[in-house]
């Protein structure tokens, strides 16, 4: 990594908002991050900031393309040292495409959404960090699956950034205790990440669902999502609403907790990963949309559900969430208790559609701590008598 020729960067006269040029990186090719990234990336730009991307093809502004690489279910079941070379033979090629993007882009602020140099991202930040203020979102900072191994590489990226940004207060405390000394910002997520809505007639009819009572789990299908929750449940669910029915849909992982829920009357499994255009189709089709995640304080299906118009059903971890958007019921991760709401959502009238977020409130929210970085950095500089290299208008 030493060989690598690190890029000078700051600019005191940009355009944009407070003078500020922002680079969104988001390595993501599709998904739930992707999706956010675009939203957010629009909502900056309606308040006035001038943001360039940089990403996969497709994604990425000319110029600032990253490098491709596999993840979710396509490499779960990879051999751990098969894993590791593959990996391996990522890093110089995503290092080198990522200080190139950052070069080019002359930002003022980078701003991370994912990783991005497989197991040495760190390093990497570290270097840019000297040069340019470096933000980092992390979407889901409490690991997602059992072990420590996810944290400590994630809290690795955290400790070199300028800023770290959460959705909810949550995850505040395992954040700042991983990562002490770097600011730590709530900036809850009111982005449209869904839409526009789509009727649910229409909806059925596309994806070939009938009229029949329909509980939807959307996305990647991995245990920490609560299959375990949704197999204690279905059973009773199916016995009080008959021709009910619990679809997934999405790319799954291997689970014991799914191979359960496969085999249960009244339970259809779409596999594949969702195609962008088909995501507020699904969300709209469903009579209920069941969320008992273990572990996520932020969740783009529970959006998605509130652009379509689609009562939400969401464990403890997304209180915060729900209340906020009125999403739905928050139901404590108890199978009893997931029967009982499930069979309740089956049954009774919808309820009203919550208003549809415009993203205004999480763009003046990042831009504030994009202020609050840049004007840390300035002092700083000016402590140590250096002529300062960013300039911020008000």
């Amino acid at each position: 990594m030493t060989a690598l020729r690190w890029p000078v960067l700051g600019s005191a006269d940009r355009g944009g908002a407070g003078g500020r040029r922002v680079l969104l990186v988001d390595v993501s090719d599709r998904g739930g991050i992707a999706r956010y990234t675009t939203c957010l990336r629009d909502a900056l730009v309606l308040q006035g900031a001038d943001v360039a991307r940089a990403g996969p093809p497709g994604l990425a502004d000319p110029g600032l393309t990253l490098a491709g690489r596999r993840w979710g279910p396509e490499v779960s079941g990879t051999a751990r040292l098969q894993l590791l070379g593959r990996r391996l033979a990522e890093v110089a090629p995503s290092a080198l495409a990522l200080i190139g993007a950052v070069r080019r882009s002359r930002a003022d602020i980078v701003h991370f959404q994912s990783d991005v140099v497989p197991g040495l991202d760190h390093l990497v930040l570290a270097g840019l960090a000297r040069r340019v203020p470096v933000v980092i979102t992390a979407h889901d900072p409490e690991p997602l699956e059992p072990g420590p191994r996810g944290l400590r590489r994630e809290a690795r990226r955290w400790r070199e950034a300028d800023a770290v940004i959460i959705h909810g207060e949550g995850p505040r405390a395992l954040v700042e205790m991983w990562a002490p000394g770097v600011p730590v910002h709530v900036v809850p997520v009111d982005l449209p990440l869904g839409g526009p809505a789509v009727p649910a007639t229409e909806a059925r009819a596309r994806l070939g669902l009938d009229g029949a009572p329909t509980a939807l789990l959307l996305g990647l299908l991995r245990p920490y999502k609560g299959l375990d929750v949704l197999a204690g449940a279905w059973p009773e669910v199916r016995a009080r609403v008959p021709g009910a029915r619990l679809v997934l849909a999405g790319q799954p992982y291997r689970s014991e907790e799914l191979d359960r829920l496969e085999e249960m009357d009244g339970v259809e499994l779409r596999r594949g990963f969702i195609a962008e255009e088909d995501f507020d189709s699904w969300a709209a089709a469903a009579d209920v949309v069941v969320l008992p995640y273990h572990h996520g304080s932020h969740s783009g299906i529970l959006h998605r559900a509130v652009a379509a118009g689609t009562p939400v059903l969401a464990s403890p971890s997304l209180a915060d969430e729900v209340d906020r958007t009125g999403a739905g019921r928050v139901i404590a991760l108890d199978s009893a208790a997931w029967a009982a709401a499930m069979v309740e959502a089956l049954t009774a009238p919808p309820a009203p559609a919550p208003p549809v977020p415009t993203g205004e409130g999480t763009a003046r929210a990042t831009l504030a701590v994009y202020d609050d970085v840049l004007e840390r950095r300035r002092s700083r500089r000016g402590r140590r008598g250096a002529p300062s290299q960013v300039k911020i208008t008000t």
